[in-house]
C-alpha cells in the first residue's frame, strides 16, 4: 500500500506523455529489491508498451541503412511488420547496425529477428526467456561482437591496447542493448498475441520446483542451487522406502520347518529368500553447451548427492569433445560452474558448437568400448541440436547393446523437439526412454521412476 501510494503521488508530478518518465517513476517506488528490477522491466514493457505503428516507420527507413540500401526491404514488408528475411542478409544488417550504433536500425532488426527466430504465437504457451533463448541462439551474438571487432581493428589499422579495449568494450555495450530491445520486441508480442494479463501472469510465485530450466531468472536459479541437496535427500528417503515394501522373496520352506519346531511343528515364524537388491553403475554424460549448461548443473549436482543409491557413478562433460568430471566432484562439495569446465576439462575438441556424433563416437571408443557392461545405466542430458552434423546413431546404438538401459533427458518442451536442428528422434530409437525434463520436478520424477 505504501509503495502504491508513493507511485500515484509521483506520477501526478511528472509528465505522462513521457513514457521514460513515467518508467523511471515507477521503477523509484515500487522496486524494492535489486532482483526484481528484471521482472519490473518485463511487466512496464508488458503493460505500458509502444504501440506497433510507433515501430514501423522506423523500420522501413531504418533497414536502408542497416542493409545498404532499398534492396534489402524488397519483399521484407508488410501490412502488420516484417516478414521473415535470410538469416545471413539479417546478420549483416545487423552487423552494419552495431558498428555505426544506429538504435532504430537496431530496432528494425530486433523485430525481424523475432519475426524469423521467435515463433511467438497465442497457441504457444512460453515465457520471455524462452523465447529469447530460441531468438539468441540462431544470432550467436558472441560470433558477431567477434566479427565486429575484427571489422573495426582492420579498418582502423594499428591501435593501442587501450583503444582496443575501449573498442571492445563499446560494442559490447551495444550488443547489450541489441539484446534488451530482442527483450522488448519479445514482450509486445506476449501482449499481443496473449493479452498483457496471460503475459505477466508468468512473473506471478511459482514453486522453485516447476520453474523451466531455460526460462528461469538469475534469482530462480540460485534458489534452484540451494534446493538440489535437500531434494536429493527426500528423494533418497522415499526411495529407501520404497525398496523397503518391494521386498517380497520367495517362501524357503526348510527355514520355515525348522523354525517350527520350536513351536510344535506349527510354522508360526515363516522364511523368505529375498532378492539381493543390485544397484546399477551410473554414466552420465552431460552437454554443458548454451542455455542446456544449467540444466547439466542441475543433473549432475542431483545424481551425484544420491550417489549412495547406485554401486558407482561416472559423470561426464561434452559439447564437441568429452571429458570426464568425476574427480572434480570428489575433489569440491561447492557446486561446479559448467563455464569452469569449459575452461579446465577437453570438452571442447574443435569449434566450441555441440556435436553429438562426434561426442559418442569418442564415448564409445575411450570409455563404453572397455567399461561399459550389462550392469550399467547410461543417462544422456541434452537438447540433442546437433547442428546439422553427422548424429553418431551407430555409437549410440553400440552403447544401447552394450548398456543394460540408455535414456535420454531434454530439457526443452516436447513440442520442440525435432525442430530446426534437434534429432531428438532418430536417438529416441536407439535409448530405452526418452524423457522431458524442463524443471527440478520431472527431473526428480525420472530419478525415481528408473532407481
Amino acid at each position: 500500500m505504501v509503495e502504491t501510494l508513493d507511485a500515484a503521488e509521483c506520477v501526478a508530478r511528472i509528465d505522462l506523455a513521457n513514457r521514460a518518465e513515467l518508467k523511471a517513476s515507477l521503477a523509484a517506488t515500487l522496486v524494492k529489491k535489486v532482483e526484481h528490477r528484471a521482472a519490473f522491466e518485463s511487466l512496464f514493457d508488458i503493460y505500458f508498451a509502444l504501440h506497433r505503428e510507433q515501430l514501423e516507420p522506423i523500420v522501413a527507413t531504418s533497414l536502408d541503412r542497416a542493409a545498404g540500401g532499398a534492396e534489402a526491404r524488397e519483399g521484407q514488408l508488410a501490412a502488420g511488420g516484417v516478414e521473415e528475411s535470410s538469416s545471413t542478409d539479417l546478420l549483416k544488417a545487423l552487423l552494419a547496425a552495431l558498428r555505426s550504433d544506429d538504435e532504430a536500425a537496431m530496432r528494425a532488426l530486433a523485430a525481424m529477428a523475432v519475426d524469423q527466430f521467435g515463433g511467438v504465437n497465442a497457441a504457444r504457451v512460453a515465457s520471455e526467456r524462452y523465447y529469447l533463448y530460441r531468438i539468441l541462439r540462431q544470432l550467436e551474438l558472441s560470433e558477431l561482437l567477434r566479427q565486429a571487432i575484427l571489422a573495426e581493428r582492420e579498418e582502423t589499422g594499428a591501435r593501442t591496447a587501450l583503444g582496443d579495449r575501449l573498442t571492445r568494450d563499446e560494442l559490447t555495450q551495444r550488443v547489450e542493448e541489441f539484446r534488451k530491445l530482442i527483450a522488448q520486441e519479445v514482450r509486445w508480442r506476449l501482449a499481443q498475441s496473449q493479452g498483457a494479463p496471460a503475459a505477466a501472469d508468468m512473473f506471478h510465485d511459482r514453486r522453485i520446483e516447476d520453474v523451466d530450466f531455460l526460462s528461469a531468472s538469475p534469482a530462480e536459479l540460485r534458489q534452484m542451487r540451494e534446493a538440489i541437496r535437500p531434494l536429493a535427500h527426500k528423494l533418497a528417503a522415499r526411495i529407501a522406502r520404497r525398496r523397503r515394501f518391494r521386498r517380497h522373496g520367495r517362501l524357503d520352506v526348510r527355514r520355515t520347518m525348522r523354525r517350527s519346531l520350536s513351536s510344535g511343528g506349527v510354522p508360526l515364524d515363516p522364511a523368505f529368500r529375498y532378492p539381493k537388491a543390485s544397484k546399477p553403475d551410473l554414466y552420465l554424460l552431460c552437454d554443458i553447451s548454451g542455455s542446456v549448461s544449467e540444466f547439466a548443473r542441475f543433473t549432475m549436482s542431483l545424481l551425484y548427492a544420491m550417489k549412495e543409491e547406485f554401486s558407482r557413478i561416472r559423470l561426464f562433460a561434452f559439447v564437441d569433445g568429452i571429458d570426464e568430471v568425476t574427480d572434480r566432484f570428489d575433489a569440491s562439495s561447492d557446486w561446479l560452474a559448467p563455464r569452469n569446465l569449459l575452461y579446465h576439462t577437453g570438452v571442447i575438441s574443435g569449434d566450441g558448437h555441440s556435436d553429438y556424433g562426434n561426442v559418442l563416437r569418442r564415448f564409445w571408443h575411450r570409455y563404453g568400448y572397455a567399461d561399459l557392461d550389462p550392469r550399467a545405466t547410461v543417462i544422456i542430458t541434452g537438447d540433442a541440436r546437433n547442428n546439422y552434423r553427422p548424429s553418431g546413431l551407430d555409437a549410440l546404438h553400440l552403447i544401447h547393446e552394450r548398456a543394460r538401459k540408455v535414456f535420454w533427458l531434454n530439457p526443452e518442451p516436447r513440442r520442440d523437439w525435432n525442430t530446426t536442428d534437434s534429432i531428438m528422434d532418430p536417438y529416441a530409437g536407439s535409448c530405452h526412454g526418452v524423457f522431458e525434463a524442463r524443471n527440478l520436478r520431472q527431473l526428480a520424477d525420472f530419478v525415481y521412476a528408473i532407481t
